[in-house]
């Protein structure tokens, strides 16, 4: 049983990770909102960032809660202290890696088995597996198979009719803007969650603030620290994503931005409409899937349009991101435990 001070402590830990792991998710995801403006040599890194910025935060304030409530309750009911913690220090560790290393890895595939790692520990605990719900789990991995694969199609056709429409430069670069900055707004709508969705259930047993619910308060907390990471420590894999993978124009900026915020907002919004669960899509396979459609559409070859090395790398990143979140999460789970019970 928990004193009160035991669970101020855990609250305090739980709050400073989630800022820390909004930290790594700007550090890491910023690409996918501005690699391409900047690959696409559409605008200055220091203009991306200030739209990357602004949207975030209208996204994260507006429709956060739909991808939060998630996290917090829907991949385990009841998701405890413990679990909250033990999934914000696994994901936090993993992305910090893959961010060291400049690989796009997903954020959202990272907390999300973190969560369900811990849900794991727990029904070994209780020996009932009634608190992991299996039909949100199933539907969040199905998302994260098909979405990189309906990017890629999706992004590749509309680089082509772009491609034959003839626009102006100056018309492209124009809408390659208006349309980052949608990109950035379902960027944060989706993402802010990962930061701190976990901690839903302790926020939703306080009092209103100023007349504003909890999970407002969380989300400009994770909006706040996603841009920080993304300002201090994102250019990294804005390399990675904006050069490295294919070569981008002004029109693949375009088609890559358009097709990546569509997807994420019907991901976040949708769902959420239909069944009350919106799904923590990764922002990362979307964006990634949709700059080699774009790569494959412009030279009209896999082998010629992208650097198979990059690719097959990050593929490889992304296949460890579920195991390695699970084990870790358990592992630090059984560690709190032990620590705070004696269990």
């Amino acid at each position: 049983m928990l004193v009160k001070g035991d669970m101020e402590l855990l609250i305090l830990l739980g709050l400073t990770l989630a800022a820390m792991y909004a930290f790594a998710i700007g550090a890491n995801d910023m690409a996918n909102v501005i690699a391409v403006l900047i690959g696409g040599k559409v605008t200055s890194f220091k203009i991306a960032v200030l739209m990357f910025t602004v949207s975030v935060t209208l996204g994260s304030l507006l429709q956060g809660y739909m991808v939060m409530k998630t996290l917090g309750k829907g991949v385990v009911k009841n998701l405890d202290i413990y679990g909250a913690v033990s999934a914000s220090l696994a994901a936090l560790i993993w992305v910090l890696t893959a961010t060291r290393l400049g690989l796009p890895v997903s954020t959202s595939q990272s907390i999300t088995s973190g969560v369900l790692g811990s849900g794991l520990a727990i029904a070994l605990i209780s020996n009932s597996f009634e608190e992991i719900n299996f039909t949100v789990v199933e539907n969040i991995i199905i998302s994260w198979t098909i979405s990189p694969l309906l990017a890629l199609f999706a992004a590749a056709l509309t680089y082509m009719v772009f491609e034959k429409t003839k626009l102006k430069d100056e018309t492209v670069k124009a809408l390659s803007l208006a349309v980052a900055f949608w990109n950035g707004y379902s960027f944060g709508a989706n993402d802010v969650a990962n930061a701190t969705g976990v901690y839903l259930t302790l926020v939703g047993t306080l009092p209103l603030m100023f007349g504003v619910q909890g999970n407002v308060y969380l989300a400009l907390y994770g909006a706040l620290f996603i841009i920080l990471g993304g300002i201090l420590m994102g250019r990294r894999v804005v390399e990675t994503m904006g050069f490295k993978i294919t070569r981008l124009d002004p029109v693949g900026s375009l088609s890559s931005s358009l097709i990546t915020a569509t997807s994420v907002w019907v991901f976040t919004t949708i769902p959420y409409l239909l069944f009350g669960y919106g799904l923590p899509v990764s922002t990362t396979y979307i964006s990634v899937g949709s700059i080699m459609g774009v790569g494959v559409a412009k030279y009209r070859s896999f082998r010629r349009g992208l650097n198979s090395k990059i690719v097959l790398t990050i593929l490889l990143s992304w296949a460890l991101t579920l195991p390695i979140n699970i084990v870790l999460s358990m592992c630090f789970y059984y560690g709190l435990i032990r620590v705070f019970i004696g269990a």
